[in-house]
């Protein structure tokens, strides 16, 4: 998750970049940060230290994020007042095109392909290949969006996949990305492999 900080009459925080682990050859900092080479990897010290200097720091408004995982449970239940009412109440960083696409993705989400993934798993969980249905009877598994309909994603049925729901949960509350060449969740310490695969083809 991305957080965005008010630095206004804050301190040149040249020296705070110099000192992480993530070096360069560049001698004028801002060449560092251009390119391919935008994208560093920090150690947990440096994660420490970021932290430590952003405490002080106050929020940027104009840059107030919507609760990602609230808003794709939102827009999977396909109810446009409800997304409405919820943009609504968060009126900072919002963009008025991502606003309307928001606002027509809502009602665009096709129920049967949810009934045909479960039909397909058997109300099996395609990582743990935990069966609620063998156990209670009932299909509680959920169906996940891998590329949320809140960032893009289509409600095609190769764009989903049926998941327990802590597994549907962590992935959401984590952001986990998805490998699609190793058919995985990526999580912070470890990974969450695909083991049930009937009908993603990438």
């Amino acid at each position: 998750m991305s957080r965005y900080f008010n630095v206004e009459a804050q301190p040149n925080v040249e020296h705070l970049i110099r000192s992480l682990s993530c070096k360069t050859d560049a001698t004028i900092l801002g060449r560092a940060f251009q390119g391919n080479s935008a994208v560093r990897k920090i150690t947990d010290e440096d994660q420490k230290i970021l932290l430590q200097y952003a405490s002080i720091l106050k929020d940027e408004p104009r840059a107030r994020l919507l609760s990602e995982d609230e808003l794709e449970a939102l827009l999977v239940y396909g109810e446009q007042k409800v997304v409405y009412n919820f943009i609504k109440s968060e009126p900072n960083g919002v963009s008025e095109k991502r606003i309307e696409y928001l606002y027509k993705k809502a009602p665009t989400r096709n129920a049967n392909h949810v009934k045909k993934l479960q039909l397909i798993y058997q109300g099996r969980c395609q990582i743990c290949k935990w069966d609620p249905k063998n156990i209670y009877g009932e299909s509680v598994c959920e169906a996940h969006h891998i590329h949320w309909l809140s960032r893009g994603g289509e409600d095609s049925l190769d764009n989903l996949a049926l998941l327990c729901p802590n597994h549907h949960k962590a992935i959401h509350r984590l952001d986990a990305p998805f490998d699609y060449e190793e058919m995985m969740f990526l999580f912070t310490k470890h990974n969450e492999k695909i083991l049930l695969n009937e009908h993603l083809q990438f």
